[in-house]
């Protein structure tokens, strides 16, 4: 944590709350995601890491309303950092070469690759998410398949979605994909709790001093810059100012994904299911085992 002063106070500001210990980038992950989205019910979830492979984190399967021909999988894994564009090529990379394991495995057969292309998810509201888009036709267990992945890269990790079914149900699968994979995408939550790469810089600033460009509230728009406004006599913030201060840092670090200070998760209940990946500290970065 990193300590700057515009000038210096005639004594130090309350100390900022510091992060607690953390084994690494990312000690903690919890995924949370909705029992029912406005179009589909989730049926089955299962965490990978019980299987002693954590980094290819969880798996969700819903069914869709009136569409209960479509298997629609959800798979995420943890990613690391980097731009969109480049970890959206890294994960249909990794999604190719997923499909060929299988194919050498004989799981599947006969595969034929469609046409890679970007894919806009519109979520509720309007905000929209840049992913990419595949299809492919297989044979299963001596069923003929079609199944289209959407890759997205959201808050460290990647999100897999596969909506497959009968080729003669084809179509199916493009009029109901946008509906469940906005709504989808609009009800998970993914939060990490480690040090996340970074740190905290705090800005001390005297009373009456203007504050400097980007923490006009306070914070940060990444919640890892904070400003503490002193008093005429230099003391520390007042502890109402510090808690509010903490609370919105926080926030802003958790709705980018990673966040450094206390994170209390919300529990599973009747609305949710919370999926909980426990880091050690050569976890994160590791290789997850050959899926499909």
């Amino acid at each position: 944590m990193t300590t700057r002063a515009q000038d210096v106070p005639a004594e130090s500001p309350s100390a900022f709350p510091g992060p607690a210990e953390h084994r690494g980038v990312v000690d903690d992950t919890w995924i949370v995601a909705p029992k029912r989205l406005a179009d589909a019910t989730l049926v089955a979830v299962k965490n990978y890491a019980d299987e002693g492979d954590i980094a290819a984190g969880v798996s969700l399967r819903y069914t869709i309303d009136h569409a209960e021909w479509i298997v629609a999988d959800v798979f995420i894994y943890p990613a690391g950092e980097g731009d969109n564009a480049t970890m959206l090529h890294r994960a249909m990379e990794d999604f190719r070469e997923s499909v060929s394991f299988a194919e050498r495995q004989q799981i599947y057969r006969n595969v034929w690759w469609g046409e890679e292309s970007a894919y806009t998810a519109v979520l509720p509201g309007g905000r929209k998410v840049e992913g990419r888009f595949l299809p492919i036709v297989f044979d299963a267990q001596q069923d003929m398949l079609t199944s289209r992945a959407y890759l997205f890269y959201r808050k460290l990790y990647f999100v897999k979605i596969r909506l497959s079914t009968a080729v003669e149900a084809v179509d199916s699968l493009a009029e109901n994909a946008d509906r469940f994979i906005g709504s989808l995408l609009d009800g998970i939550d993914i939060v990490s709790v480690g040090t996340c790469g970074r740190k905290m810089d705090i800005v001390v600033s005297p009373a009456g001093q203007a504050p400097p460009a980007g923490l006009k509230d306070g914070v940060s728009a990444d919640g890892y810059r904070v400003l503490l406004k002193a008093d005429r006599t230099g003391k520390a913030a007042h502890a109402a100012q510090l808690a509010k201060t903490t609370a919105l840092a926080a926030r802003r670090q958790q709705a980018n994904g990673c966040t450094s200070l206390e994170y209390q998760p919300p529990l599973e209940n009747d609305t949710r299911t919370v999926l909980h990946l426990s880091f050690g500290p050569g976890d994160w970065g590791t290789s997850p085992r050959q899926q499909p």
